[in-house]
């Protein structure tokens, strides 16, 4: 068997519910599909880079989609030359052959376990993902030599004062990866978000579980399918290229990095929660000192100090889970970087 048309999207969203795993070649490596949206391609040569790409974990989030479709069909019809060790995963293709965010419950939030808490199809997908990528990261002659590396690219519910920004997973000892964040940089990346505490998000996983460097890149708004503007994503699909093709990581200058950090969680206290700000208020948006920008019938929250920027907020959802993150800009140099 092959890949139809070498259109990766489409035979996963022809085969939602289950497929045969099935081995092929293309020119420079051999590559197996292993389960609905689950792709991995090895190179001829061997390589001690091993590189997931996951999207649509979000079904209705098309823009990065399309964009490593587009990757994954140059490398078929041999446009790239793959050179790195690579594992394409589509999250969620049943809620995105219904332009559904999920379907039960947020597939991003059940990584690391958690998803032993829940049933239904995401609760499923959730300990595949994990399990493909296990498979992935152990699948490799010289494990010591591995160069492990996990980007989960989304877009965003609303727009962003940053269009593009990355969410790097909490580091325990507070130090973090110089030449990620260059690469992330050179991929047209505005911000970099620093996690405050251990989530169950699938790049949270490869990070802890695997000891990958792994980030939750935000591209940008939804779209439906067809509606996406991807010569948005151009710096990325140039970066992911250069990666594929070379192995090496795209390096710019950090300066054009903004940092925030976390400094407090808005958390859903009651069915009366509500924010005080509109529906299309965008990611990193800054308040006043004194603002009240959550209240609910058991707790308000006034912003602390002036220039603090609300990022995901979001009141849909059940009580006890994130409404939104309050964050403060953080100097990129007075980080601490390896």
């Amino acid at each position: 068997m092959s890949i139809l048309n070498n259109d990766f999207l489409a035979l996963t969203l022809a085969n939602q519910d289950g497929i045969t795993p099935f081995q092929f070649s293309f020119p420079g490596g051999i590559g197996f599909v292993e389960d609905t949206g689950v792709l991995r391609l090895e190179p001829t040569q061997s390589s001690a880079t091993s590189l997931v790409l996951s999207v649509g974990v979000h079904g209705n989030e098309t823009g990065p989609i399309e964009l490593v479709n587009q990757l994954v069909t140059n490398i078929l019809e041999g446009a790239v030359t793959l050179s790195v060790r690579l594992l394409v995963l589509i999250g969620n293709p049943v809620a995105a052959n219904s332009a559904k965010r999920f379907c039960d419950v947020n597939l991003n939030r059940l990584f690391s376990g958690a998803w032993q808490k829940f049933e239904g199809f995401e609760a499923k997908r959730a300990q595949r993902l994990e399990q493909a990528v296990s498979d992935f990261y152990s699948n490799v002659e010289n494990k010591a030599d591995q160069v492990k590396l996990h980007y989960d690219l989304h877009t965003a519910i609303r727009g962003s004062v940053y269009e593009k920004f990355a969410v790097y997973p909490y580091v325990e000892n507070g130090v973090y990866n110089q030449e990620q964040l260059a690469f992330l940089a050179a991929s047209g990346i505005d911000a970099v978000l620093l996690s405050h505490q251990p989530t169950t998000t699938f790049s949270y996983y490869s990070f802890a579980v695997h000891d990958a460097h792994a980030f939750t890149v935000e591209l940008g708004k939804v779209y439906p399918f067809g509606e996406n503007d991807l010569s948005r994503f151009a710096d990325l699909k140039d970066s992911l290229t250069l990666l594929l093709e070379k192995g090496v990581l795209a390096q710019s200058s950090l300066s054009s990095l903004c940092a925030f950090s976390v400094s407090d969680s808005l958390v859903k206290d009651d069915d009366s929660y509500e924010l005080s700000i509109a529906d299309d208020v965008k990611n990193f948006t800054s308040f006043e000192a004194g603002y009240r920008i959550a209240l609910s019938n058991k707790s308000d929250y006034y912003i602390k100090q002036t220039g603090d920027a609300i990022v995901f907020p979001n009141t849909n959802l059940p009580v006890g889970q994130r409404a939104g993150l309050i964050v403060r800009c953080a100097l990129m140099a007075d980080l601490t970087l390896n």
